[in-house]
C-alpha cells in the first residue's frame, strides 16, 4: 500500500459528506478502499463510485497521467475535454469540475486537492491541462521514430476489461503535464512541476469507469517512475 494506514484525516475536501471545520480548515475522515501503482507505459481501468475520492499521485517522481472517464451506466457519456475547456479553461485547478461530453455536459468529478507547486513561468505554462490530445503509436513513430504504443493504445488495452473498444478512448485530462500556448497559438510542454509525493484528488460526482495511462512520452522526463492510484470513501 502506498499509505501505511487505511484510515486518516485529510484536508481540502469541502464537498465531501461529513466534512467538519478544524482550526478554520475543512477536514474529513476517510477510509482507504484501494491503492496500486501503474508502471510507466502501462494503463489500468477501474470503477470509482459516486462520492469516492480518487487520488492520483507521484509516489517516486514525475509521471504524466492521461485520464479518461466514462459514466458507468452509459459509457457513451464520457469525459468531455472541450466542454471542460470551455467551462473552466485549459488548466483546471482546485474547485473546478470535469464535465462529460455533449449532449450530456454534466459534472463527472470535482478537483478537491492539488499539491503541485505551480511555479510561475514566463512562458505561461501550468500543470494539468485539457489542451493536448493523447499520444499514439502513429504520433510516436512520426515524432520520435519509435514504433511503440502511446496513450491511445495503452488506454484502449485498459478499457477492454469493461467491454469497451479502442474508439471509446478520448482526449484526456492530462494530469501533471505542464503545457501552454505559444505566440502563434500552438501548444507546447515543459518539464513537469510535479515531484515525489505530489497528488491530485478528484471527487466523483457520478459513478464512473476511469482509465489512466502512465504516459510513455518525454513530458515526464527521463525517469521510469510509476503513477500511484488511491481510492477513498467516507468511513
Amino acid at each position: 500500500m502506498i499509505f501505511p494506514l487505511d484510515s486518516f484525516t485529510i484536508t481540502g475536501w469541502p464537498h465531501c459528506v461529513g466534512a467538519v471545520k478544524h482550526r478554520g480548515k475543512r477536514r474529513v475522515s476517510v477510509k482507504l478502499v484501494d491503492s496500486f501503482l501503474v508502471p510507466k507505459a502501462t494503463g489500468r481501468a477501474f470503477v470509482v463510485q459516486k462520492g469516492q475520492v480518487l487520488r492520483i499521485s507521484q509516489p517516486e517522481g514525475p509521471r504524466v497521467v492521461d485520464f479518461n472517464a466514462f459514466n458507468r451506466d452509459n459509457c457513451r457519456e464520457l469525459f468531455g475535454s472541450s466542454v471542460t475547456r470551455r467551462q473552466v479553461g485549459i488548466h483546471p485547478s482546485v474547485g473546478d469540475q470535469l464535465f462529460s461530453c455533449p449532449p450530456w455536459e454534466r459534472p463527472m468529478f470535482t478537483i478537491v486537492a492539488d499539491t503541485v507547486k505551480h511555479e510561475p513561468s514566463q512562458s505561461g505554462t501550468r500543470s494539468h491541462d485539457v489542451l493536448s490530445g493523447r499520444c499514439s503509436r502513429v504520433r510516436r513513430l512520426q515524432q520520435y521514430g519509435s514504433d511503440s504504443p502511446g496513450c491511445q493504445e495503452i488506454l484502449a488495452a485498459a478499457i477492454e476489461a469493461f467491454g469497451l473498444t479502442s474508439d471509446y478512448v478520448h482526449d484526456p485530462f492530462n494530469i501533471f503535464m505542464k503545457t501552454g500556448l505559444n505566440k502563434v497559438g500552438r501548444s507546447f510542454w515543459e518539464e513537469s512541476d510535479a515531484v515525489k509525493g505530489d497528488y491530485i484528488d478528484l471527487l466523483a460526482i457520478m459513478t464512473c469507469i476511469v482509465a489512466i495511462s502512465a504516459c510513455p512520452g518525454r513530458s515526464s522526463g527521463p525517469g521510469t517512475d510509476p503513477a500511484g492510484v488511491e481510492l477513498y470513501k467516507n468511513p
